[in-house]
């Protein structure tokens, strides 16, 4: 039939019949690739429905909670959000007593936890107004009502009504359910959660009285899942410490990568001349490119965790570790001698007559030595080194013996069991040597920690740097090369022409192809998890040299947890990460619209 058509049709030229059956099948081609491309889009569009679905499912749906005290008991009736500040401090001042100094600790306090206990109010509170017959006593010293009173004046009153529904109410989640569950069949959830869930709940806490599980919508992506920390309880848990932490890794990420990346393509690009040795970097950098991730988790782990420790843990600078001081060194061996030894903040006295001054002052420089952190001491000295020192302070004879034995004579270092012989002496009995002993191992005990957030960022600088070089190259190499002719052309050297013509010229593609590269490290999660990121950490950050954890590990962690409560909060936090990583990529299309230059 065909060749009948093509035999009724003109042909003005030779072979033009071969010509249009080609060409009729190059459009039969172009029809079908066309067709597979929408299929392709659909596909992919489908994917993405379902798990932006999936995700949102999880994310919200129904809950039953359960009150251990009814919060109407509280307040003769009065709803929670209808309380002063003063009256909600008192209900927590009623019902949790001393742990109140806890709840200072976590909310208002602005000092470090390892010195909260030894701050005095006005600089836990960090406010030199507070009440002067309080100022300058520690914590522990004021009564209840005075610290409820610290909490109702620098607590604000969210954070007061959330405590007075964790630490009094106890209000617990004890089911939830997807958001396909509660709309489509919410008569059986209302059934399940009223009969057995309910009769369980109160089987495994003992109640005999009768409870109401309240059935609510619920978010689980709010504000305050946002600003909350970790916490074992799903329905008080929140990525405020992940969500820092994954900003502190762009942070160094982007200060270390970005002129590093940017230099090597500058050199490989402008200066590097064509040779085995620069055609070899230039290949390994592209190769790079493609290495999986958890290979330079092992590169961080080896190089950044461990071999620099003293750097990255902050021990170089003195960061981390608190370098003992004479009052606190008294503290500790004050027990060892019952109390008989002081400080007056210039000497140091014994209330006993074998305590003398030198003797007690070779004994403070002996535990400054071993308890100051250095990089060539880094902790973990041997004990008989320490027995050897603090017997030679004590002007004593010591033997040092490693047993497996463990009696009344025996004291246990850093697991070992040592057998210390003290010479008949009245200086000091064997007890008292003992306990010095245990607190002088307990003081060297330290040594440089790595797994932190600079160890982790700049093992993502090491993912990511190789991708930044290639797209700094293209971004370079897209610079007509009429622009650096002519600024030579004006006078100008190679490094102004560079800095003042190509590199403005380039910036938009090189920006652009920075935070591409940074969204894809903010996803990362096995290097960060060979690095040493913390699963589980409730305080912030404060510095590059802080223990640190993300969102990637936070999901992951979460999606492992058997309750079906932590599935529901790591779809809440896959919300945060696409927000990041969309927003990031929003920034990438703004930078490249906004400084592209068109050549």
């Amino acid at each position: 039939m065909a060749d009948a058509k093509d035999n009724q049709r003109p042909y003005f030229m030779p072979n033009e019949a071969d010509f249009f059956r080609r060409l009729e099948q190059r459009h039969r081609r172009g029809r079908l690739g066309r067709l597979f491309n929408y299929f392709s889009i659909a596909v992919a569009g489908l994917a993405l429905i379902a798990l932006f679905f999936n995700v949102a499912n999880e994310a919200f749906g129904a809950i039953a909670v359960v009150n251990t005290i009814e919060p109407e008991t509280l307040t003769d009736g009065r709803p929670l959000a209808g309380l002063s500040n003063d009256e909600l401090a008192a209900i927590l001042a009623d019902h949790v007593g001393r742990r109140l100094r806890v709840l200072i600790r976590d909310t208002i306090s602005q000092v470090e936890n390892d010195r909260f206990t030894k701050s005095t109010v006005a600089e836990i509170v960090g406010d030199d107004t507070v009440d002067p017959a309080i100022a300058g006593e520690l914590l522990k010293t004021i009564s209840v009502e005075q610290q409820a009173g610290l909490l109702a004046r620098y607590a604000d009153q969210g954070a007061l009504r959330r405590l007075v529904l964790e630490e009094v109410v106890e209000r617990k989640v004890i089911a939830s359910y997807t958001l396909s569950e509660a709309i489509f069949n919410f008569d059986a959830v209302k059934s399940e959660i009223e009969g057995p869930i309910l009769e369980q709940y109160k089987k495994a806490e003992r109640l005999d009285e009768a409870k109401v599980a309240v059935i609510r919508f619920h978010s689980w992506l709010n504000s305050d899942f946002l600003t909350k920390p970790m916490s074992s309880t799903p329905a008080l848990a929140g990525v405020r410490t992940a969500l820092i932490g994954s900003i502190g890794l762009m942070m160094v990420v982007v200060s270390v990568a970005l002129p590093i990346g940017v230099g090597a393509a500058v050199y490989l690009e402008e200066y590097a001349q064509d040779s085995l040795v620069n055609r070899l970097i230039e290949t390994n950098v592209r190769n790079l490119a493609g290495v999986p991730s958890i290979i330079y988790g092992m590169l961080g782990l080896a190089i950044f965790v461990r071999a620099l420790a003293p750097f990255t843990s902050g021990m170089l600078f003195h960061y981390n570790f608190d370098a003992p001081t004479v009052e606190t060194v008294v503290e500790r061996i004050a027990p060892a001698f019952d109390g008989a030894v002081s400080y007056d903040g210039n000497e140091i006295t014994g209330e006993r007559e074998e305590l003398d001054a030198p003797a007690l002052g070779r004994i403070v420089d002996t535990f400054l030595y071993f308890g100051t952190p250095s990089l060539t001491m880094l902790g973990n000295s041997s004990v008989v080194d320490m027995s050897n020192a603090l017997a030679e302070a004590l002007d004593i004879t010591v033997d040092v013996t490693a047993t497996r034995a463990h009696d009344e004579r025996d004291i246990e270092i850093r697991g070992r069991a040592y057998r210390l012989d003290v010479a008949d002496n009245p200086r000091i009995s064997d007890e008292a040597f003992h306990r010095l002993m245990a607190s002088l191992a307990r003081i060297n005990s330290f040594s440089p920690n790595g797994r932190t957030l600079v160890s982790a960022g700049l093992t993502l600088v090491l993912l990511i740097l190789p991708i930044i070089i290639i797209n700094a190259q293209e971004a370079i190499r897209a610079v007509p090369y009429t622009i650096r002719e002519a600024s030579y052309g004006l006078g100008a050297t190679r490094w102004q022409t560079i800095w003042q013509q190509v590199l403005p010229a380039a910036l938009p593609g090189i920006m652009t192809g920075t935070v591409l590269s940074v969204s894809r490290a903010v996803g990362e999660t096995a290097p960060l998890i060979v690095v040493g990121a913390a699963t589980f950490l409730v305080t912030d950050p404060k510095s590059p040299f802080s223990q640190f954890t993300a969102l990637p590990i936070q999901i992951y962690q979460w999606t492992a947890r058997p309750q079906g409560q932590f599935a529901d909060i790591a779809a809440a936090a896959i919300f945060v990460l696409l927000a990041l990583m969309l927003t990031l990529n929003a920034a990438a299309i703004f930078l490249r619209n906004r400084y592209s230059i068109r050549f």
